[in-house]
């Protein structure tokens, strides 16, 4: 996901992004609003509006087709997405698993509501495409994102570009 989002129709991408590099998914997202309308489900306070404006050169009608919803537990999460039609705006996730670490819901109901979740992403990638956005696993062994990962037709690591600038020698 290094220049654009995979939202093709009738398709779903799982990209792994680290969360130092979010601002990046957020000029992604302006740059393909730009060109076609945009619903971001924002589960993990990643969305920027300021960085897209900016993005978007403040071009309010970039701005205005992008649909932006938040959710901040994991039942919020799991409504606002069965609450999302498929359709003919392509889908973008933000952070689905943020909510899902809160320690204060009981991991059976965690799970239960996870799973939930996954046969709605199913059927969010039969309209115009989806793409999930999550940062790499904290540990191997993350259940959630494991379960995310296997449920993914497609998985995409951030790949960091090499820097272009190099340290000058002293002597």
């Amino acid at each position: 996901m290094n220049n654009s989002l995979d939202l093709r129709p009738r398709h779903w991408c799982l990209h792994l992004v680290p969360h130092s590099h979010s601002k990046h998914v957020n000029i992604v997202a302006a740059n393909y609003a730009a060109h076609a309308p945009l619903i971001i489900l924002d589960c993990g306070r990643q969305y920027d509006a300021s960085l897209v404006a900016r993005a978007a050169h403040g071009r309010k009608e970039i701005m205005d087709r992008i649909g932006i919803q938040r959710a901040f537990i994991c039942s919020e999460t799991t409504r606002l997405i069965q609450q999302t039609p498929a359709g003919k705006r392509p889908v973008v996730i933000l952070d689905l698993l943020s909510s899902f670490y809160d320690e204060n819901v009981r991991m059976s109901t965690r799970i239960y509501l996870f799973g939930r979740i996954l046969v709605h992403l199913e059927r969010l990638s039969r309209g115009a495409g989806l793409a999930v956005i999550v940062p790499p696993p904290p540990s191997p062994s993350d259940y959630f994102l494991n379960r995310l990962m296997d449920s993914a037709p497609r998985v995409l690591p951030y790949h960091i570009p090499p820097s272009s600038s190099q340290q000058l020698k002293l002597f």
